[in-house]
């Protein structure tokens, strides 16, 4: 029997602090018994000294987070390699707007009440969690993706929550300060795992890692195993490396008409050096001249 290994937890920070302490003191209530009373107690009290309008509301979406979990609504995604999360947060998102037309399209569509706005309006919600080996948070993102194209991220890291629109990644992608490259990181992230998961189907399994340290995991949530694909890496030249070396590249969706059963698809397009110039060379040989040089973004 193999070497058990530990995962991160996504919303540990929720399960212990907050529904934890409150477990302690209405030990007989229900998961959405406590989910009413923190959220309630959350709303009505009053803003700390170094506490905003804005941090209080990460709070609420991170606490809506950990209910869809306790309801097994929230898709656990175990990845194997933590470096797969390091080649993910570093693809360039060079063809956003392709791949924002597909996530809406192939989305589950729901009705949302947008609060600010008291609109109800048709939105595409993914909702996921990534455990890595070997680390103690894990991630938990909601992604919401309007008809108009326009995307919405909410992250969960640890105690830290943020917020991150495809409005401003553009900007914010150019910053080099601290808060601005997680933000800009963490968009990519949540974005390529979706686009990585529909890219490489064969590198997805159903369940937890066969290696997993037993954690009393939820029963109820869906589970998946993500492996690395052995197209989005590097030939290693020494047998003795165990760390993977990923190619540069970016996910693309298919436009073209000439591809009668792969227009829509999602494919992988890398970036090798020919002669000291850089090109473009997808997954699939004869998708190549319909996929010319993108810009870093």
């Amino acid at each position: 029997m193999g070497k058990k290994i530990y995962y991160s937890k996504p919303l540990k920070y929720f399960w212990h602090h907050y529904y934890g302490t409150q477990k302690k003191f209405t030990p007989d209530f229900t998961n959405d018994q406590i989910f009413t009373v923190l959220r309630r107690n959350i709303l009505n009290a009053p803003l700390g000294v170094s506490e905003t309008p804005q941090s209080r509301g990460l709070i609420i979406s991170g606490l809506e987070l950990w209910r869809d979990d306790y309801m097994g609504e929230l898709l656990h995604i175990f990845f194997l390699d933590r470096e797969l999360r390091d080649f993910l947060e570093k693809t360039a998102l060079s063809d956003i707007e392709g791949i924002k037309k597909f996530l809406y399209q192939n989305g589950q569509k729901r009705e949302v009440l947008h609060l600010y706005s008291n609109e109800k309006r048709e939105t595409v919600v993914y909702k996921f969690a990534l455990h890595l080996p070997y680390e103690a948070d894990g991630y938990a993102f909601s992604l919401s993706i309007e008809a108009d194209g326009s995307v919405d991220l909410y992250f969960a890291l640890g105690e830290n929550g943020g917020r991150m629109s495809d409005r401003f990644y553009a900007d914010v992608n150019k910053k080099n300060d601290a808060i601005s490259l997680t933000q800009a990181k963490v968009f990519r992230l949540a974005i390529n795992t979706i686009a990585y998961m529909k890219c490489f189907p064969d590198c997805v399994s159903d369940g937890v890692p066969q290696n997993l340290l037993e954690r009393n995991e939820n029963k109820l949530a869906k589970n998946f195993t993500f492996q690395s694909s052995e197209k989005i890496k590097e030939n290693q030249n020494s047998p003795l490396s165990k760390i993977p070396h990923f190619r540069k590249g970016h996910f693309r969706v298919l436009h073209s008409d000439y591809f009668a059963n792969k227009k829509g698809e999602v494919i992988f397009v890398t970036e090798t050096m020919v002669k000291g110039n850089a090109k473009t060379v997808s997954t699939s040989p004869e998708i190549d001249k319909f996929t010319g040089n993108s810009d870093k973004n």
